[in-house]
């Protein structure tokens, strides 16, 4: 069990020091039955399974790509472990033969994907049968990995989940915040240790939400009162059921409990206010609030370009959203981040596959031509070419037609 800590404000001394007590990644318990929560779908298995005799199925590093595979072993009562036999050599080995190479990693745009299907998968497991899952643990894993993608490639991880119209909003929706999070916490200084937490409560900020959000994505207007209660509640329901879970850090309760808060008051669900706001209260504010205006809602309406979300979030700086942690999130993220779809003077549209903060330096690749008909393949154009300049965007949902051709860039 984690010990907890206390979660201070953005400006306390100790806030540093306080939110880096939290542990690693923990370690998977030795031979125990597997549970659908313990295999993480399109990754490398991190443990061994064997079964009731002991004898191995999947070695660590095999990839599981379908749900029936894991529960085909729940019905063998398979077990896990953290330890594996060394294989046999094989004969060709034994005769000297070169070892094959190990298989490459899948690009990071898949991998997000990946993490978004376990989450989603984790997030059912957790409300329906909380006994089979240490949720603590599994979202630290996680947010570990969806760091170390942010390191290995930012524009890659920021595209995924932008363009993820597949999987439910509102796993796509913490994925997005938890990256954002990430990347305004690693500009203000804090280390991997310290964002780890702010992280986690990124990814776990709206599970109080998931018992009524099917209700919400049916309401093709204003909600409901009952559902408005609802909305306006979450925040304290997913600190309780995370408490429940097994969470006890301060500061990623702190963090999910208090990130609908605002510097003026006006934020719920309890009203507080300026310093009384932790810090990665008022991170999660700013990414839940970009990822929000990016993705439509049928009681939204349609989605707001990047550029427009911008702009309204930076109007809010100092009033509602902290605007330091503001001008990190734009420096991390350009104004025109990856994943954006801009219309070129030339009357294509093209996706932007890397953060730019200059349209003239943007790299963008047309997805449609002149006439409005979709590309099979994308064609780089130059956007300090002023036949190419960018003179304005376009909502991902008006470009669905090439949802295969703008996956493609990030697979290459």
């Amino acid at each position: 069990m984690m010990e907890p800590v206390r979660c201070p404000s953005r400006d306390s001394p100790d806030a540093n020091a306080a939110c880096a007590q939290h542990p690693t990644s923990p370690m998977y318990p030795s031979k125990r039955q597997i549970t659908l929560a313990d295999i993480p779908l399109g990754e490398p298995l991190p443990f061994s399974i064997y079964d009731v005799e002991g004898r191995v199925l999947l070695r660590k590093g095999v990839v599981v790509s379908m749900i029936e595979q894991v529960e085909s072993l729940i019905l063998r009562k398979a077990v896990m472990g953290t330890t594996t036999p060394p294989a046999a050599p094989s004969a060709a080995q034994r005769a000297g033969a070169p070892m094959r190479a190990a298989p490459e990693a899948s690009p990071v745009y898949e991998q997000v994907g990946s993490l978004i299907l376990n989450l989603k998968h984790s997030y059912a497991t957790a409300l329906k049968t909380p006994d089979q899952i240490d949720l603590p643990s599994r979202i630290m894993q996680f947010a570990a990995r969806l760091q170390a993608l942010c390191t290995t490639d930012t524009d890659s991880t920021l595209a995924a989940p932008h363009l993820d119209y597949v999987n439910p909003y509102l796993i796509v929706h913490q994925v997005m915040g938890a990256v954002l999070t990430e990347l305004i916490a690693r500009r203000q200084g804090l280390g991997e240790e310290q964002r780890l937490i702010f992280v986690c409560a990124a990814l776990t900020r709206g599970i109080g939400l998931a018992a009524v959000q099917g209700e919400i994505e049916q309401c093709d207007g204003p909600l409901p009162e009952a559902l408005k209660k609802a909305v306006h509640a979450h925040p304290l329901q997913s600190g309780a059921i995370l408490r429940r879970a097994g969470v006890t850090d301060d500061c990623w309760l702190d963090s999910v409990e208090h990130y609908h808060e605002r510097l003026d008051g006006s934020g719920y669900p309890q009203r507080i206010a300026g310093q009384s706001i932790g810090l990665g209260a008022r991170m999660l504010a700013i990414a839940d609030t970009y990822s929000a205006m990016t993705k439509p809602r049928p009681y939204r309406g349609k989605a707001w370009v990047t550029q427009t979300a911008l702009r309204d979030i930076y109007l809010q700086k100092d009033a509602g959203l902290d605007g330091e942690l503001i001008q990190n999130m734009i420096r991390e993220i350009g104004i025109f981040p990856p994943g954006s779809i801009v219309r070129l003077k030339s009357g294509e549209l093209a996706v932007i596959k890397q953060r730019t903060h200059k349209a003239a330096d943007a790299v963008a690749y047309t997805v449609y031509d002149q006439r409005g008909m979709p590309l099979l393949e994308p064609m780089r154009r130059e956007t300090s070419n002023p036949a190419y300049e960018i003179v304005g965007m376009v909502p991902f949902t008006d470009c669905r037609a090439a949802a295969v051709t703008i996956k493609r860039l990030w697979l290459k």
